[in-house]
């Protein structure tokens, strides 16, 4: 899970009269990406199946549209002769396009309807500035008095728009576009010059309509095409339904006749051989040589070091209840062969994370439910994205349930600490759910440096000491990022890597961590030991000489000279980097440019990358404090002179309006921000995300064998 899978280069040479049957035990081999030879045995392919893999890709593409356009998802399945695979693909190009031309009518209907959509939306969009004129243009635009001109334009034509004796009004319509009407004593300008010098053409609707009217009938037009759209994609769906079983087979045949052609394609042809070479991982080739014993002569190497022409793909094994989480890291990019991936990096801190920024119960519970469904239309529409991430946030919200727990939270503090919480009183009552709460409150006290709030003392509680446990986490992953980087350097024996790049970082994403890790040397006194040498820092920094009366004054002089050579190290490493690589830069640009980004830029960046992972507390208290205000709200509306019932009706729909919000909105910035933390702070330190996933050539049905096959002598040929 931390390294990709070892990957070997397979070169496989055998008897060309035995290419079939090789091809058919490469696909129910499973784990073999066919490429390019790099010492092909001759310039000969097999140009008709590169011919016919493009004939089957068009199909595939055209079954995907009819799936998507019908918004089903059609799964491969059923069993296929396998065989000759040029015969078999001329097989299944009859059948796809027999099934196809079951489909056309209303395919060339529905793509009739979606192109008579797009116009009438490009109209709207043209009308949309005006759609508040109710006169028509006719009218306005022959007025006995005035000139009146109405256009859309750019935001970089709006110095253009400056005419005298004229009255220029603009709205602004996004971020691109304004909407003008310019207004001028008759006579004075003429619309011809007004398009010339603005380069826009005046706004006109047909018969000289009024913009209020042309709107109106435009939308109601989509409004008659999206529904016709919508009766056509239902007839089409039922269609496809009324005989999904013959469709699944003839999509997983196309599939698998894709990925055999695919093989044959990229294959090198001689008098009385084919070559066919491509990636497997190291510990299936043997399995690969045994599937073909006696067929062909298989030989293996393991890939170059990194910066050569090898490319391996790579081949992450996961277990199925977190390969989810790859869908997270592939935002960012596919891990290179080359180095550590991120997904248990991800399994960890992405959850954890999440659940210390929205610690509440109730809402991580709602949020839990909105995953399931989430997971759920995803399924239905086919987007394995949507499924991937439903899944990742469920499980986020379970852990955001479990630091809700621990909390005390449940939709805010009101069903649990009650008024006594909200007041910070004693003489008012507890909430409902006070003492049947699984988790006692000695619980939740041991843990408020880290979740600073679920019961009523919140506010005795010091903020500055979780803001330090916070910052010491953020400090504690950017070490690890930055040792991460230094290891991947390693892997890929690449010095220049290493020494100028990853080296660097970890000498100074060393220092956050020492300091907010120095509690740990008196755990009892955990937060004013850093408190001290956060004080120790400020006053070396801004005093000479250095005062170094107590060890803890002098780590802190230690710790900013280790900084110094740090950025000294890094400044005088992109120096040397820029002249490497950019040799047209003279020494002055490039101890300039070093400066910048080795010196000034890191330094910007080592504190602002560890001062960042305070959002885990802000975020907390920010959902906090949220749902306290409403609920203090409503609380106050109970307690006033209203009556009674009006007043717990009033009072419940001000805390659900709160927690609506909550949920909605926080739930929503709180993943954003764990996967920015992630991305920015985490990622960078040693995360490329250039690489490309292992894509066997594989069986999507079951295939049996035509006949019998004979086989042939094991070819004793070695590579040239």
């Amino acid at each position: 899970m931390i390294l990709p899978e070892k990957m070997s280069r397979v070169q496989i040479i055998a008897n060309k009269e035995l290419l079939d049957d090789i091809v058919t035990k490469i696909l129910k081999f499973q784990n073999f990406e066919p490429e390019e030879p790099e010492e092909p045995i001759s310039n000969e392919r097999f140009e008709e199946a590169r011919r016919k893999l493009g004939i089957i890709q068009e199909h595939l593409n055209k079954f995907q549209i009819i799936m998507d356009l019908a918004g089903v998802t059609i799964e491969p399945k059923g069993k296929m002769k396998a065989g000759n695979w040029n015969k078999i693909a001329d097989e299944v190009d009859n059948d796809a396009t027999q099934e196809e031309e079951k489909y056309k009518e209303l395919l060339e209907e529905i793509g009739k309807i979606k192109s008579e959509l797009d116009l009438y939306k490009a109209q709207l969009n043209e009308v949309l500035p005006f759609k508040d004129i109710t006169v028509n243009l006719s009218k306005l635009y022959n007025l006995k008095l005035f000139d009146v001109y109405l256009l859309t334009i750019l935001s970089s034509q709006l110095d253009k728009v400056k005419f005298d004796n004229a009255l220029v009004l603009t709205k602004r319509i996004n971020e691109k576009t304004y909407a003008v009407i310019i207004i001028a004593p008759k006579g004075v300008l003429q619309k011809d010059k007004i398009e010339k010098e603005i380069g826009a053409k005046v706004f006109e609707t047909p018969e000289g309509k009024a913009p209020y009217d042309v709107y109106n009938e435009v939308q109601n037009k989509i409004n008659e095409l999206t529904k016709i759209l919508e009766e056509t994609r239902a007839k089409l769906k039922e269609k496809l339904r009324a005989c999904e079983i013959h469709v699944k087979e003839i999509y997983g045949r196309l599939l698998t006749v894709r990925d055999a052609l695919t093989i044959i394609s990229r294959a090198r042809v001689s008098e009385f051989y084919v070559q066919i070479e491509g990636y497997a991982p190291t510990k299936m080739v043997k399995k690969l040589k045994d599937q073909l014993k006696g067929e062909a002569f298989i030989t293996e190497r393991l890939p170059r070091r990194y910066g050569d022409k090898d490319k391996p793909p790579t081949l992450i094994s996961l277990p199925k209840s977190i390969r989810v989480i790859e869908s997270v890291v592939e935002l960012y990019g596919t891990p290179s062969y080359w180095e550590i991936s991120p997904i248990i990096f991800l399994i960890f801190t992405f959850p954890i994370l999440f659940g210390l920024m929205f610690p509440d119960f109730g809402n991580a519970l709602v949020v839990f439910l909105f995953a399931i469904w989430f997971y759920k239309y995803g399924k239905r529409k086919g987007s394995e994205n949507t499924e991937k991430l439903s899944l990742v946030l469920i499980y986020s919200s379970i852990v955001a349930m479990i630091t809700g727990l621990l909390a005390r939270e449940f939709f805010g503090p009101v069903l649990v600490g009650g008024p006594r919480e909200v007041f910070n009183n004693n003489s008012y009552p507890v909430g409902p759910l006070y003492y049947v709460w699984p988790v006692p409150v000695s619980v939740s006290d041991s843990l408020k440096y880290l979740i600073p709030f679920g019961n009523y003392s919140i506010l005795s509680v010091e903020i500055e000491d979780t803001m330090i446990l916070s910052i010491f986490i953020g400090a504690l992953a950017l070490f690890v990022s930055s040792l991460l980087g230094v290891i991947n350097a390693i892997d890929k024996k690449d010095p220049e890597f290493l020494f100028y790049e990853k080296l660097p970082l970890l000498i100074l994403y060393t220092v956050p961590l020492i300091i907010f890790g120095y509690g740990f040397v008196d755990i009892n006194d955990y937060f004013g030991k850093v408190e001290c040498l956060l004080g120790g820092l400020l006053t070396n920094i801004f005093s000479f000489p250095p005062n170094l009366s107590t060890p803890t004054y002098a780590l802190a002089y230690i710790l900013i000279l280790w900084v110094e050579i740090g950025l000294i190290y890094n400044w005088i490493s992109k120096v040397i980097l820029i002249k490497r690589h950019e040799g047209h830069v003279g020494l002055g640009a490039a101890i300039g440019m070093g400066f910048i980004e080795g010196g000034f830029e890191a330094g910007i960046l080592l504190l602002s990358n560890t001062i960042s992972f305070i959002r885990i507390l802000v975020f907390a208290l920010a959902h906090y404090y949220l749902l306290y205000a409403f609920s203090y709200m409503g609380l106050l509306v109970l307690y006033s002179s209203v009556p009674y019932v009006a007043a717990v009706i009033i009072a419940g729909i001000i805390i659900a309006l709160g927690n609506l919000l909550a949920i909605a909105l926080e739930g929503l910035i709180v993943f954003i921000q764990d996967m920015r933390l992630h991305f920015y702070e985490m990622f960078s330190k040693f995360y490329e995300g250039q690489g490309r996933k292992f894509m066997p050539a594989m069986n999507y049905v079951e295939l049996e064998e035509e006949k019998e096959v004979i086989k042939g002598e094991v070819i004793e040929v070695k590579a040239a």
